[in-house]
């Protein structure tokens, strides 16, 4: 089965700096792209997959909520760091409105 397959909720590409919470330390990361089920940050620091992470992504109609980290690798510009979200919170057309407005891309979502 493809990634695109196993995908069951639509990627928008944003660029938005968020706050989150891991073992009682603040950690700033910025969202390069969201859907309904996760995100995926751009990170100065590297966490392990099964970290767990807190934040509310107001922007984006989440609330204060649990992201799961499935995978971490290192990039020019720090580390991409692959969420889940605890509870499919997001609400699509927040994300979708909010990516072609704020800096996103007005292009089709991403499916990969």
């Amino acid at each position: 089965m493809s990634q695109q397959e196993r995908r069951k909720h639509a990627r928008y590409l944003l660029h938005l700096p968020i706050r989150l919470h891991c073992e009682g330390r603040e950690l700033k990361a910025d969202v390069i792209n969201a859907s309904a089920g996760g995100c995926l940050l751009r990170m100065s620091e590297p966490l392990a997959p099964g970290d767990v992470l807190e934040a509310s992504i107001p922007e984006l109609k989440i609330p204060r909520t649990r992201l799961i980290v499935v995978r971490c690798h290192a990039d020019p510009s720090g580390y991409l760091v692959a969420t889940y979200f605890e509870a499919t919170l997001a609400d699509d057309a927040a994300i979708r409105q909010f990516a072609g407005g704020h800096g996103g891309s007005s292009k089709p979502p991403l499916l990969h």
